[in-house]
């Protein structure tokens, strides 16, 4: 069944269960995690083909990002890609164990450690957000860019909407 169609579907039958309620805004919910999954997936596709996971991919891209020799404190890296400390351990080991990063003492904070990307990592994060940019470029690409700004500013509202919602815990 097509997205659009699954979406219809499910916003019609649940109107009629439950006309006190408006579904409209559930539908463009479950459109866009049908997108999100479907982007998602294709990450998971590319990082897969580097022998990477989407969260190792995170920190070299976090790394990468900050410039070719960029080193960064772990917690500033668990923070930036939302990572809680001991999932970020494991993977800057893998990451460690494959050459993409290095981990040097930091002089300044003897019980921390800084992390650098090598250049087989830079390497790899550079093949990898490539693709990535190609691919988000074709999902859009059939879509005015007056259209696709009003996407975005529609997107980054939704989003405002949602962070002032959230509860801190």
């Amino acid at each position: 069944m097509k997205i659009g169609k699954y979406v219809d579907e499910t916003v019609a039958t649940w109107q009629q269960q439950r006309p006190d309620l408006d579904f409209v805004p559930m539908g463009y919910m479950l459109r866009f995690h049908a997108m999100a999954e479907a982007a998602m997936a294709k990450i998971h596709s590319i990082t897969k083909s580097h022998g990477l996971t989407v969260g190792e991919f995170d920190v070299l891209a976090t790394l990468r990002r900050h410039g070719r020799t960029s080193t960064l404190t772990p917690s500033f890296i668990a923070e930036v890609a939302m990572v809680s400390p001991s999932g970020l351990t494991h993977r800057l080991s893998q990451l460690e164990q494959s050459g993409h990063i290095v981990r040097i003492s930091d002089d300044s904070d003897r019980r921390s450690s800084l992390v650098s990307i090598t250049k087989s990592g830079a390497a790899v994060a550079d093949q990898i957000i490539a693709q990535i940019a190609e691919h988000s470029a074709r999902m859009y690409d059939a879509i005015p860019a007056k259209d696709l700004e009003k996407f975005s500013n529609v997107v980054s509202r939704v989003s405002a909407q949602l962070e002032s919602e959230v509860v801190p815990s």
